[in-house]
């Protein structure tokens, strides 16, 4: 097996044992209104304070057309010290046009997704893979840590620099997008931190961060 080979299995045998569990990743069925929901609210607040909320929050309301009428005043008072009082607007915003332009369901075409207010590259990508179980490469600020790290890239490489691009396209095993994506992701908040776990990482015999 060549390197990127190796990254992509070790990586899938450690998510094996240490997959974080919260519940917008335990659908029965996928859901794309429940993973860009849930995408938005995970932009800038902590996982486990997503989990907490997210699955009261879906109770009320169930779908676009609940949440496109919903009271912003109301959902900024339900969602106060989560910080999501501009994320609420976007939020609304976005069911809005969802249910007027596309007919009550979340559009499954990156362009579409990237035109809602709110919704970045990131988060369409992410959408499109967990919620329509895509074969798309993602790629926010902790997967750049992680790839900048392997590769020996330039910590000043940002999400839209083409290598990484390429590098994350490449990675991306045909057929399990959704596991490895969401390995990585794990990967990077559990091992590969701002402070990285180089001790518990299965992959040091390949970084070059580490090499260094």
């Amino acid at each position: 097996m060549n390197k990127d080979e190796i990254i992509v299995k070790s990586l899938l045998k450690w998510h094996q044992r240490h997959r974080r569990i919260f519940p917008w990743r335990e659908e029965k069925e996928r859901d794309p209104y429940k993973s860009l929901v849930a995408e938005f609210f995970l932009q800038r607040t902590p996982a486990n304070r997503v989990a907490a909320f997210l699955p009261i929050f879906l109770q009320e309301f169930p779908s676009p057309l609940k949440l496109a009428k919903a009271n912003v005043a109301y959902l900024e008072n339900v969602s106060h010290g989560l910080g999501l009082k501009k994320r609420i607007l976007w939020l609304v915003e976005s069911m809005k046009i969802i249910c007027q332009k596309y007919e009550g369901e979340v559009p499954n075409k990156l362009e579409d997704l990237i035109s809602l207010p709110g919704v970045g590259n990131y988060t369409a990508a992410a959408v499109l893979c967990f919620g329509f179980g895509r074969g798309v490469p993602i790629v926010d600020a902790n997967v750049v840590r992680v790839l900048t790290r392997i590769f020996g890239l330039q910590e000043t490489q940002r999400t839209g620099s083409n290598t990484l691009k390429e590098i994350a396209r490449r990675l991306l095993p045909k057929g399990q997008a959704v596991a490895y994506n969401e390995a990585l992701l794990d990967f990077a908040a559990v091992v590969c931190k701002k402070r990285p776990l180089c001790g518990a990482c299965p992959l040091t015999n390949l970084c070059d961060y580490y090499r260094s």
